[in-house]
């Protein structure tokens, strides 16, 4: 009997990057988005306050 496995070691590495965002600045709410994805309004896109500009370490987007 054949099993087709793919050979686990050809995955893509993830490369990480310090990433500047901007995260909700209520504590209740886990919001936050990339710079190039904010909106013009720079308001948190679930509860719709105002954000704080922040830095992590995310992964690199293609």
């Amino acid at each position: 009997m054949f099993f087709n496995r793919k050979n686990q070691d050809d995955k893509p590495e993830v490369i990480m990057l310090d990433t500047e965002i901007y995260s909700c600045s209520q504590d209740e709410c886990n919001g936050w988005m990339r710079k190039e994805f904010a909106s013009d309004d720079l308001k948190c896109p679930l509860c719709g306050n105002d954000t704080n500009a922040e830095m992590r370490e995310l992964p690199q987007i293609e």
